[in-house]
């Protein structure tokens, strides 16, 4: 078979992106499935443990204000300015705030296309109680870690609806067209 049948170019390494991109005719759809559902799932993996485990990590014990105290009672004038288990991050509330909301996204991207790929499969049911399963493992993850106030939580519930609100709206878009 000639290499201009198969689509391939005549020397890869000229047209390096050309000779990996997908080609219908050339590439078998179940590959490219594939090859989403590994890159995804990767995604999704990667974005859970930020998201549990979020850059810096987490404070390792309380601090209070001032130094010499211990516990807060309604007695002293003790304040804890510093939560054990929450982000260390969360210091620099705008950087934490985009890096949670980033992060939300593209963890629940992933787990809708991982979703979608997976539709009419035999396992459908297991699959979405499983991917749903897995979103408020994560929601509540990230409750866990995260300081009191140093993200709205209206911006976590878009992120992690934005993914599922383009694929209606695109689907429909397509439908009517």
């Amino acid at each position: 078979m000639a290499a201009d049948q198969l689509h391939i170019p005549e020397n890869p390494s000229k047209n390096f992106d050309e000779f990996f991109r997908f080609k219908l005719g050339r590439d078998p759809p179940s590959d490219a499935r594939n090859t989403l559902l590994v890159v995804t799932t990767l995604i999704a993996a990667l974005t859970f443990q930020a998201g549990i485990n979020p850059p810096g990590g987490v404070w390792q014990e309380d601090r209070y204000s001032p130094e010499n105290c211990t516990v807060v009672t309604a007695a002293n004038n003790c304040t804890i300015i510093r939560h054990a288990g929450k982000a260390i991050l969360a210091s620099s509330e705008a950087a934490y705030a985009l890096f949670i909301f980033a992060n939300t996204l593209a963890f629940s991207a992933a787990t809708n296309t991982i979703l979608f790929l997976l539709l009419d499969s035999p396992f459908q049911t297991e699959i979405i109680l499983a991917i749903y399963s897995t979103n408020f493992t994560y929601g509540s993850s990230i409750a866990a870690v995260h300081p009191p106030g140093a993200v709205r939580w209206e911006y976590i519930f878009i992120a992690f609806l934005l993914p599922y609100v383009l694929r209606v709206f695109s689907t429909i878009i397509r439908r009517y067209k």
